[in-house]
């Protein structure tokens, strides 16, 4: 390993930004198509940086590409560098617009909607100059080769080189309309809700049905919802179920107006688990720019461990607070 020279990489600043692409995206493909030149270019670029610098910093193979340990450190002080000037970019804006630049990130489709947007759009307000990209949909992005900047995840991180913060669990509520409970009957127990029509969730990457799970006093019940309607879509679960078509699980932030407005009826609420982890996923904290500090810190304050709809629907507070 060996100290890289600042003078060699202002020389060479084209082709430090090719390894830059290289580096994060693990692809000559993906950095040539960010960068509108030829793969063939992109590895040429690289080619004369390592020369330069004396070095290898890329493991080639017909399939992959991997970092040696200098590349791992020449990732290191480039992304240094990048945030510095960022930061020095932003200390000379403030005043004026403190944020500038672009923002992209990526949600599910129903919390980015109801929970995040509201977030973008004040930020929007606040800094007319920060330019925001917001991916809303369920299929699961790819950070790295996408160039997201922060990514909202339920459930598990297994990306051990990000960050992961949790900034609480998503919560699901059985509900339907009081004139279909009143006419099917209200189910006291998971086992009733095989004698009803219950709307199911299709998930996008796989095509099946998202099972629905309940918890009470350790016993635990799963079951794939069975009925005549199944949809890939949590908005259009809602339309059903205002509708009268049957009962379905959602997200509390999807149920929630219905629910205080009292179009919706909650049901099962004493078996409804803790539910899954929601996390915002970042590359490590020193490589943060002042706009995804800005918009993690903006999360935070509007996502509290304890949501206010569900304290406004009822529900008990997460298991920590109590």
């Amino acid at each position: 390993m060996k100290n890289f020279k600042s003078s060699t990489l202002v020389e060479n600043f084209k082709e430090v930004m090719m390894f830059n692409h290289v580096a994060e995206s693990r692809s000559f493909t993906t950095a040539a198509q960010r960068l509108d030149i030829t793969p063939a270019g992109v590895s040429k670029g690289v080619a004369r940086l390592e020369a330069a610098l004396g070095v290898k910093l890329l493991n080639r193979s017909t399939r992959n590409v991997s970092l040696t340990d200098d590349g791992e450190i020449l990732l290191a002080r480039w992304r240094e560098i990048i945030v510095s000037a960022q930061e020095a970019e932003s200390e000379l804006s403030s005043g004026h617009d403190s944020l500038r630049g672009k923002l992209k990130i990526h949600a599910p489709v129903g919390l980015g909607r109801k929970v995040l947007m509201p977030v973008l759009v004040e930020m929007a307000k606040a800094h007319p100059n920060l330019i925001i990209n917001a991916d809303f949909s369920d299929r699961v992005p790819n950070m790295v080769e996408e160039g997201l900047d922060v990514v909202v995840k339920i459930g598990e991180v297994s990306d051990s080189r990000m960050i992961a913060k949790k900034i609480g669990h998503l919560r699901y509520v059985t509900c339907a309309t009081p004139d279909y409970l009143k006419k099917w009957g209200v189910p006291v127990t998971p086992l009733d809700l095989d004698r009803h029509n219950c709307i199911a969730y299709v998930q996008w990457q796989t095509g099946s049905i998202r099972k629905w799970i309940y918890e009470k006093n350790g016993e635990n019940y799963i079951m794939t919802p069975a009925g005549n309607i199944s949809v890939n879509h949590p908005e259009a679960i809602l339309d059903a179920v205002l509708s009268g078509a049957g009962i379905a699980r959602m997200a509390s932030f999807i149920a929630a107006t219905s629910v205080m407005s009292g179009k919706l009826q909650m049901i099962l609420s004493d078996w409804m688990p803790e539910g899954p982890e929601m996390h915002l996923v970042y590359q490590p904290s020193k490589y943060l720019s002042p706009r995804v500090k800005t918009f993690i810190q903006c999360v935070a304050d509007a996502i509290p461990p304890y949501l206010p709809w569900e304290k406004q629907m009822g529900l008990p507070a997460p298991q920590e607070f109590r």
